[in-house]
């Protein structure tokens, strides 16, 4: 069997994919892995997965939406979420005539896509083959979908249909409990992360004998504004007298490292870092809070009040007991430390993280869902 993979516009997008490629590379399978963003080609060949540039030499995110004349952000965070579905769609569809090409040649027996790889469904419709959308967080997408089938009203009356194609299956990793009412059934797959590694060091593993709390804000560390930030944070944790591990990308790790000299700082990789902390402090970012969730361990959200999507998972994880969110415009480093402070001193919180932990592990593995794909594709023949 011959599978490509559309893993998105980011590495984040990516990693939710690392598990079901690899599955299907071990079952014996042929996998060929892109990205709608060059960015991302030094994720994939990383995780050990065949990367496939797409993109135009100089195609940029900026001129590809520029171009199709898509610009301003409104005020409203679920319109903003609608817009965004545009800007995906176009952003996403754009080497879709390089795809047609590639697979041309190549024949794939089926296409997979992320919930944001908008051209996976259009590439699967017009060649015929199964469409296998996954998730890569636990967002219910119907917002982002409604702005990406506006946008391709055109290209998707071409080929007959009134909206986005719908998948023949639909992969999931959303804990059952954690599902919102009405989302559509689904194929549920185990999260297993899927995020870079490094060479580890003895403290990213291992743990005192105190409480250990886990913070990180994203992939990049850009301005000083950000450094702030993280010192503000981490002084008033160490107030709580705890051992604190910091994740930034390794290019910002020294400067990190200067102005937080208390804390351990690093690339840590998330799979690594969150099982050994009893709490862990991040921006609501989709493969972090699953990796917090597989790990059982409680979360402190900071979702940006504007961003519909972090607000919306982030509610539900603090709904189910498993995390305190705080909104990112009161988010200093008190009410942060205040909020670790209540997840620690309440073991109500880790049990609920370790209940949804158990209900991560009780999913089918990427093993399980590499045969139901199987039998899909046979099906279809």
């Amino acid at each position: 069997m011959k599978v490509v993979i559309l893993a998105g516009l980011t590495p984040s997008t990516f990693f939710g994919h690392v598990a079901l490629g690899t599955a299907l590379r071990d079952a014996g399978h042929q996998v060929m892995v892109t990205a709608s963003s060059d960015d991302v080609m030094p994720s994939i060949a990383a995780a050990g997965l065949p990367a496939l540039p797409v993109m135009e030499p100089g195609m940029t995110r900026e001129r590809i939406v520029a171009g199709a004349g898509l610009d301003g952000v409104p005020a409203d965070p679920a319109e903003r979420e609608r817009t965004a579905g545009r800007w995906l769609a176009v952003i996403d569809t754009a080497p879709l005539p390089a795809l047609l090409d590639f697979a041309g040649r190549w024949r794939p027996d089926v296409v997979i896509g992320g919930m944001q790889a908008y051209g996976a469904g259009l590439l699967a419709a017009r060649l015929g083959v199964p469409y296998v959308r996954q998730a890569w967080d636990i967002h219910d997408p119907r917002l982002f979908d409604a702005g990406a089938a506006e946008q391709l009203a055109g290209e998707l009356a071409e080929l007959g249909l009134e909206g986005l194609p719908a998948p023949d299956m639909l992969i999931d990793f959303t804990p059952p409990s954690l599902r919102p009412r009405g989302a559509p059934p689904a194929q549920k797959m185990r999260w297993i992360p899927g995020n870079s590694q490094c060479r580890l060091e003895r403290w990213m593993y291992t743990r005192g004998a105190g409480t250990r709390i886990g913070v990180t804000i994203g992939t990049t560390v850009a301005d000083y504004d950000q450094y702030d930030y993280l010192q503000a944070i981490v002084a008033d944790l160490a107030a709580l007298d705890a051992e604190v591990a910091v994740a930034v990308p390794e290019e910002a790790a020294p400067g990190t490292r200067e102005r937080l000299p208390g804390a351990h700082v690093g690339w840590i990789p998330l799979d690594v870092l969150a099982p050994t902390c009893d709490v862990l402090v991040h921006q609501s970012g989709g493969n972090t809070m699953l990796t917090a969730l597989s790990a059982g361990t409680p979360q402190v959200l900071i979702p940006d009040p504007g961003q519909f999507r972090q607000v919306e998972m982030a509610r539900r994880v603090a709904e189910a007991g498993a995390g305190v969110v705080v909104p990112a415009e009161e988010a200093t480093g008190e009410a942060v430390a205040k909020a670790c402070r209540q997840v620690v001193g309440d073991p109500g919180y880790a049990a609920a993280a370790a209940g949804l932990r158990r209900e991560i592990e009780a999913l089918p593995l990427p093993s399980e869902v590499v045969r139901r794909i199987e039998g899909l594709v046979r099906r279809r023949d």
